[in-house]
């Protein structure tokens, strides 16, 4: 079985069982978030999404973006015919190993100086030591991860998410109830990070000793490739890893800074921990939540336009990457039009759901709703530049990206407060994206039409969104409270979507031909 054929079932199936698992831990998370304001305050999420972003920085520079590399890397054999891909894993797991414990050793030597110096608390320090100890259990499991990305078993990383997800939040939440105190609070979610990954690296690593037996006799290999030498290996994988690294220690930056910056503006370290809090734990999965489609249908895309984009013959290369990314476009752009009109109209009800107690959620909702589009249109951009190897300008715009957002939360959020950062969302979101879209097109020699890719689906986004309002007007959920109103007009919303937007995502269009 030539295993380049991938069947439109089989895309759909895992596009959807991968949506359906992000959705749900995304409700779960936004739920905790939701309580822990509602029982310890906004300043207690801000904790809480502080840690984890000294994790996030941590763990990215540790791993080497292994994840991306292992998933693109495993692809590319099989399209060359191979099952056998232990040589290759070998190097992946050797790479993010070498890396991972290095950084380990590093982050206990400069525990002391990141917690007390640069994150002034004594007890981040220890937070960092426990962080550091699940380096080399979270980036092996990412390899071992993207290895199964790779050869199109989603099952495997889906059970390995919910996992991490159930161990990390369970942890988090006895070590919250057994230790109590806000010293203890980088403990507590640092010792469920520990855990999470510990966990589930054990069933990844279970897992993939028991698939690699049943490929352990079989290469069929039909063509070399840059990773068949550990210097090609090498040199494909350095600019995967330097993207990574652009682009987390420019988010975390910005991320430190804007607490920073809301402390300088009002003065009180409680209200900009509040502000933080509210922005990174409930107003950014909120408007995130709904991305796991496009997140999910971007995962699929990066292995079919690498393979599209390895076509012999220039001109079946051209037309593969045409209709890869105008299918990509169409998807896309009806999608996140809708979902920005949909914010637009419920923005204020859902957050007034999810934080009763302060209205700056909802209200930003609603703000952010027009920029929605080119948040969610870079998720799919930024699959189609990795398939197409055009890393070095996806890490260039990455670069450009978070300089706007930087320079914006400096120049406005220390001087008119939270609002400078919504500022810095509009002004990096919509530059970066159009240079994206830019080079997307020119890579792939298609033409973009306004009307076809943002008139006719913004207007078909509106009519769906003004069924659910009708909807909500004849029951009088508008007047019933926010969860009525909410209910009645997604629903209603969602299900105009689905029968009019119906043709473009039934149709095999991400199907390119590779035989």
């Amino acid at each position: 079985m030539d295993l380049r054929k991938i069947s439109e079932k089989k895309i759909a199936a895992d596009a959807v069982k991968m949506t359906l698992l992000s959705l749900a831990m995304q409700t779960a998370g936004m739920l905790f978030n939701s309580a822990l304001a509602g029982s310890a305050g906004t300043a207690a999420v801000g904790l809480m999404s502080l840690t984890f972003s000294v994790f996030g920085f941590i763990m990215v520079l540790a791993n080497g973006n292994i994840l991306l590399s292992t998933s693109r890397f495993i692809s590319e054999e099989r399209g060359a015919g191979r099952e056998n891909h232990s040589r290759l894993m070998r190097r992946c797991l050797g790479f993010s190993l070498t890396l991972s414990c290095l950084f380990t050793v590093l982050s206990v030597a400069l525990s002391d100086v990141i917690g007390e110096n640069i994150l002034k608390n004594e007890v981040m320090s220890k937070a960092v030591r426990l962080i550091a100890l699940s380096l080399p259990f979270a980036s092996a499991g990412s390899c071992i991860k993207g290895y199964f990305h790779g050869i199109r078993r989603v099952e495997v990383p889906m059970r390995g998410d919910l996992i991490e997800f159930a161990a990390k939040w369970t942890a988090l939440f006895l070590g919250l109830m057994t230790l109590g105190g806000s010293d203890n609070f980088y403990i507590a979610v640092a010792g469920g990070i520990l855990f999470g990954e510990v966990v589930s690296f054990f069933y990844y690593a279970n897992t993939y000793i028991a698939c690699s037996r049943c490929f352990c006799h079989k290469n069929n290999a039909e063509m070399p490739l840059p990773t068949d030498t550990l210097p090609g290996y090498l040199k494909c994988s350095l600019p995967i890893l330097a993207g990574g690294y652009v682009q987390n220690l420019l988010s975390t930056a910005n991320e430190l800074l804007v607490p920073a910056a809301l402390l300088k503006f009002s003065g009180n370290a409680s209200a900009a921990l509040a502000g933080y809090g509210c922005f990174e734990a409930m107003i950014m999965p909120a408007m995130f939540f709904p991305s796991a489609v496009l997140t999910s249908l971007s995962g699929i895309i990066v292995p079919e336009a690498a393979l599209a984009n390895r076509a012999v013959c220039k001109n079946v290369r051209t037309e593969r990457l045409r209709s890869l990314t105008k299918s990509a476009f169409e998807k896309c752009f009806s999608y996140s039009f809708f979902i920005s009109l949909l914010f637009f109209v419920t923005g204020r009800q859902l957050g007034q759901l999810l934080c009763p107690s302060d209205p700056t959620v909802g209200n930003s909702l609603v703000i952010l709703a027009p920029v929605i589009p080119f948040i969610y249109l870079e998720i799919i951009l930024e699959g189609l530049l990795k398939g197409m190897g055009r890393q070095n300008f996806s890490t260039v715009t990455s670069l450009w990206e978070y300089a706007v957002r930087i320079a914006c939360v400096i120049i406005f959020v220390g001087r008119i407060g939270f609002p400078g950062v919504l500022i810095s969302y509009y002004a990096s979101n919509i530059l970066s994206n159009l240079a994206r879209i830019y080079a997307v097109c020119k890579e792939a020699s298609l033409t973009f039409d306004p009307f076809e890719f943002v008139i006719t689906p913004l207007l078909k986004g509106a009519v769906c969104c003004i069924c659910g309002l009708a909807a909500a007007k004849l029951t009088h959920a508008d007047i019933s409270g926010n969860f009525p109103y909410l209910a009645v007009v997604i629903l209603t919303s969602v299900t105009a979507f689905a029968l009019m937007f119906s043709d473009i995502f039934k149709k095999n269009k991400f199907g390119v031909q590779l035989d």
